[in-house]
């Protein structure tokens, strides 16, 4: 039976299909699919795609950004993750300290709650952008980081941990 399979197979291939490439990572989404999730301390949060946003920034030094609006709450800002000297390729980009003269953060609005990376003292976390298609725009990636009250005192800061993974069609800023 497998040298039915093999026959079948090769004589496909020779009957003019075209052997794919392997990709070296997983496919991209379609164009028209963005995905998008948010857990917020563990717990699965809804997003709006729709005025949820991926972007890259043209200037000189790229500027990916992913904002991630609340359905439940469509009118703040949401979460927003910044990594800023973006060159376009997969990779993991960390956090930075506060100093480092890049910006590689995120920042979380809703309703009286705000909250910052490096407001945390260690600016804890990471994109991890698996797939890049640069042609047509598409991207696929993971996220986590650790944030911090902004309002409270030092000592009652409540922490949060934001992780989820975003794929879709980004804009061009």
């Amino acid at each position: 039976m497998m040298r039915w399979r093999l026959f079948f197979l090769t004589f496909g291939l020779s009957s003019g299909l075209a052997l794919a490439q392997v990709p070296t990572t997983a496919p991209l989404p379609s164009a028209n699919r963005t995905s998008l999730t948010l857990k917020f301390n563990g717990q699965p949060v809804a997003v709006d795609t729709a005025f949820s946003r991926l972007e890259v920034s043209t200037g000189v030094n790229k500027v990916l950004s992913l904002n991630l609006v609340r359905t439940d709450s469509p009118d703040d800002q949401g979460l927003t993750i910044l990594i800023d000297r973006f060159p376009l390729t997969t990779g993991e980009y960390r956090f930075k300290e506060i100093l480092s003269g890049q910006v590689r953060d995120a920042s979380y609005r809703q309703g009286t709650t705000t909250a910052y990376s490096n407001a945390c003292g260690l600016n804890d976390g990471v994109v991890q952008v698996l797939a890049l298609d640069t042609q047509r725009h598409l991207i696929r990636g993971t996220y986590r980081a650790v944030l911090c009250e902004a309002e409270a005192r030092a000592g009652k800061r409540r922490r949060f941990t934001v992780e989820g993974t975003f794929q879709g069609r980004y804009f061009i800023q």
